[in-house]
């Protein structure tokens, strides 16, 4: 029974006009049915996210501006990264920036760039800051509320942009969008599905 509607921008206002929404193929008895344990959707994963994730974002339950609520043991790195019925939306806004996060103080303490590994399989996703400094990519990440990555800044191979603006690792994780600006592509990503470890320390 939720509708959610998001504009983005970087500056000025939104003005949208509905003329419908409609719902078709299915009941209400089927709407959100869970096709495995611990899922409102289907697992689009190739395994389990990581119980260690960086930036503290293992275990996160307690996600109440969730359009709907994650399903019983899912995390919200389970929700957002694996299950399709979470893919059109995106973990809170601003999540980085929490005090139990604390994303752009643990980045300070690594040499730069730094690498982002994804949250299930473990293979480098992206490496920045390039081409860029520092304060350049926190600027971007906190004006748009979740961290964003150029192209300069992809692993190659690793990263894929669906024909829908979906952004997925080659493992099949779900990792954000793309939100191109007036300087081109923008990887718009949850930082609970970037947040893993290497493949080899898992």
């Amino acid at each position: 029974e939720t509708i959610a509607i998001w504009a983005e921008g970087a500056a000025g206002t939104v003005h949208l006009d509905i003329k419908s929404i409609a719902a078709t193929g299915c009941s209400s008895s089927e709407a959100l049915k869970t096709t495995e344990p611990g899922f409102n959707g289907q697992n689009t994963c190739e395994g389990p996210v990581q119980g260690n994730l960086r930036y503290n974002m293992s275990g996160r339950t307690d996600e109440p501006s969730l359009p709907f609520p994650l399903a019983d043991g899912e995390t919200l790195a389970t929700g957002i990264c694996c299950d399709s019925a979470y893919a059109p939306y995106a973990e809170p806004r601003f999540t980085f920036n929490r005090s139990d996060v604390g994303f752009f103080d643990a980045l300070e303490q690594q040499q730069l760039p730094v690498t982002f590994y994804d949250s299930v399989c473990g293979v480098p996703l992206f490496k920045a800051p390039q081409n860029r400094t520092f304060e350049e990519f926190k600027a971007e990440t906190i004006e748009h509320g979740w961290p964003s990555f150029r192209p300069a800044e992809v692993v190659d191979g690793n990263v894929k942009i669906l024909d829908n603006g979906y952004v997925i690792s080659k493992c099949g994780t779900h990792l954000g969008s793309n939100l191109p600006d007036e300087k081109g592509t923008r990887y718009c990503l949850d930082l609970s599905c970037v947040s893993g470890n290497p493949a080899k320390l898992v």
